[in-house]
């Protein structure tokens, strides 16, 4: 998992999440880690801006790497989730809801449980009761993270699973670059959905393997509505809305 967008300013704000099996994952950071060189860590950032790593690559240099890691994640086909949230409009509809502010804190904390919840409930639909680990970015939220996933153990976990939640730097937790690819091009598309999407994000999402979602002006009360389900432990009565692409979830063995 990992966010983008949660600095002071940003229109949007997205989390993002990969979901696939420790051997899955085995496989695909030794074809990320070939696909990747000389890049020792991958930010989508810093790639886009010609910035850290990227520094003095020119234009062709850069779109020959984001091609190689692209085809590394057309073929390894992982199912992924990512949800948008247009600040101002949140921040809008959010006014006199203490209630909701109270479970949920920041809007970081808001999508992050929403990304985590959805997950838990594509499991129960797959009757799986694997334990899950989720694996975050390091970042300035970790403890709102932990409440979280603490409160969906005991409230929005029917199966009663075993859950855990951990965080490392990228470097030390291949994926993340994945999830990190993930977040910043949602970020981008969600930041005008009417717009035609950039080529990375067809080529992330070439058959609707992501669940993508975007809470703006027009479906907030949707988001609204969910949050106070979740609230209220009303589980069975979240569907996906409107705002949902259908994503194929695997959950055939142990998800990490």
């Amino acid at each position: 998992m990992d966010e983008s967008g949660v600095h002071e300013g940003s229109p949007v704000l997205t989390v993002a999440a990969y979901v696939a099996t420790p051997a899955i994952w085995r496989d695909w950071t030794q074809r990320w880690n070939v696909a990747k060189r000389p890049i020792k860590v991958f930010h989508a950032v810093d790639c886009q801006n010609f910035a850290g790593e990227f520094r003095d690559w020119n234009e062709e240099q850069r779109d020959g790497l984001v091609i190689r890691l692209l085809d590394v994640m057309n073929e390894s086909d992982i199912p992924g989730v990512v949800i948008g949230l247009h600040m101002d409009e949140f921040n809008k509809a959010m006014v006199g809801r203490d209630d909701l502010r109270a479970i949920f804190g920041t809007p970081y904390t808001a999508v992050f449980h929403w990304v985590t919840q959805v997950i838990i409930n594509i499991a129960e639909l797959h009757a799986s009761t694997e334990r899950i680990e989720f694996v975050h970015e390091t970042n300035d939220f970790r403890q709102e993270a932990r409440e979280s996933v603490e409160w969906i153990k005991k409230n929005g976990n029917p199966s009663g699973r075993t859950m855990g939640l951990s965080f490392f730097d990228k470097r030390d937790y291949v994926p993340l670059q994945a999830a990190d690819f993930l977040a910043y091009e949602g970020n981008k598309r969600m930041r005008d959905p009417s717009r035609p999407p950039r080529r990375p994000w067809l080529r992330l999402n070439p058959d609707n393997r992501i669940l993508a979602a975007h809470f703006g002006r027009e479906n907030m009360p949707e988001l609204i509505d969910r949050l106070e389900k979740i609230r209220d432990g009303r589980y069975s009565e979240i569907g996906l809305g409107s705002s949902w692409r259908q994503a194929h979830f695997r959950f055939d063995h142990d998800v990490a």
